[in-house]
């Protein structure tokens, strides 16, 4: 049955990246939490999606810019709802802390030190629970060449091919868009080589949800979580 990857955690009824999000994921049905992570300006790693700081916390100008001790007193939930007041941005560390044996854990690695992010995760020991991508080819290169051990995912866009996934980007995993999920014969090419199959999408059409349960995808990573664990319960 398709996994639940839940986009920054519960990002419609929570603030994102935030353990408010993360915990409400989990009750909606999520297997995996999906995080973003970023270096401060002394080298702590945290959740944290954008490379500023404005949209979600209290915070002003770039994200790297600014010291560990300036990060953990922002808020960073009063800018979605006032009952959010309070929550702060998660170093990375306390956040996998929190997940660990309760989630699998999708890490995008938006601007940090590679090496910092392998050494935390197997000092958790939560290689197996966790799978990895970034938008940036030296994130990528560089996590793979101090992790190549770590499961890593690449979108279909970025590879151009199931084989190229494999034997370039060294994936294990490919992320689609719902329209090329429906592509004929693409998800039987990339379970021939090996394959786990995840599709993206910001759908909450019951459409789109039942579309992507018949393909049988390995993984599903979207904000509506609660809905398509409804729809996934009511095909059990």
């Amino acid at each position: 049955m398709t996994k639940i990857v839940s986009h920054r955690g519960a990002n419609l009824v929570a603030p994102e990246n935030t353990f408010a999000a993360a915990d409400r994921a989990l009750a909606q049905g999520a297997d995996y939490i999906e995080l973003d992570v970023r270096e401060s300006a002394d080298g702590v790693l945290y959740a944290f999606h954008d490379d500023t700081l404005e949209r979600t916390s209290t915070g002003a100008g770039a994200f790297g810019l600014h010291a560990s001790a300036q990060i953990d007193q922002l808020d960073a939930g009063s800018w979605f709802a006032p009952a959010f007041a309070g929550e702060r941005v998660p170093r990375l560390d306390a956040y996998l802390e929190h997940l660990r044996g309760r989630a699998g854990v999708y890490v995008e690695l938006k601007w940090c030190n590679p090496q910092k992010v392998a050494d935390l995760v197997r000092d958790l020991g939560m290689v197996e629970e966790t799978f990895y991508f970034s938008f940036s080819q030296m994130m990528r290169e560089g996590l793979h060449a101090v992790a190549p051990e770590f499961r890593k995912m690449i979108t279909l866009n970025i590879a151009k091919s199931p084989a190229m996934a494999r034997d370039l980007f060294h994936a294990s995993l490919v992320e689609m868009t719902p329209a090329q999920m429906q592509v004929p014969g693409l998800l039987d090419h990339c379970r021939a080589l090996g394959l786990e199959t995840m599709v993206y999408t910001n759908s909450g059409a019951p459409a789109v949800h039942q579309a992507i349960l018949a393909a049988k995808l390995d993984y599903v990573n979207l904000d509506h979580t609660e809905a398509f664990a409804q729809a996934r319960a009511a095909l059990r």
